[in-house]
């Protein structure tokens, strides 16, 4: 068995694309990364000045006496319900897309399904989202 069948063989062949193809493409990523991290970093000097920068006001929300930095915002709460809510029933719809003739009498049954079940997770999103309570700080 010669070089050439050896590379070309089927063992050689999938260990080339199920680990040494995904490693260069992790290695190349994260060389990206940190090249851009390099281009990207800000001058401390600037960044002494600039404290406000970090402050959570700056991203649009009024400034109030406290700590600005929270780990979670719940805020955004009603929001983030929506998009988990409404993810997969995007999903769904062009599932419908692809399923054929014969089972799409079922699909729409399922969908319509799901869609009932996630009504109730809809609403409390959008109610959850429109409590101007959640927006004031502090």
């Amino acid at each position: 068995m010669g070089l050439i069948e050896t590379l070309y063989s089927p063992g050689v062949m999938m260990l080339v694309a199920l680990v040494i193809i995904p490693l260069l493409v992790v290695g190349a990523t994260v060389a990206v990364v940190f090249l851009l991290k390099l281009i990207t970093t800000g001058r401390p000097d600037v960044e002494k000045i600039e404290a406000r920068k970090y402050l959570r006001y700056d991203a649009g929300n009024p400034p109030r006496p406290g700590d600005f930095r929270r780990k979670v915002s719940m805020q955004y709460l009603g929001y983030l319900i929506l998009f988990l809510a409404v993810e997969p029933i995007v999903i769904l719809m062009a599932l419908i897309l692809i399923a054929p003739r014969e089972a799409l009498a079922r699909v729409l049954f399922l969908y319509v399904a799901i869609l009932l079940i996630y009504a109730p997770l809809l609403y409390y999103g959008i109610r959850e989202s429109r409590r101007l309570e959640a927006w004031i700080l502090g």
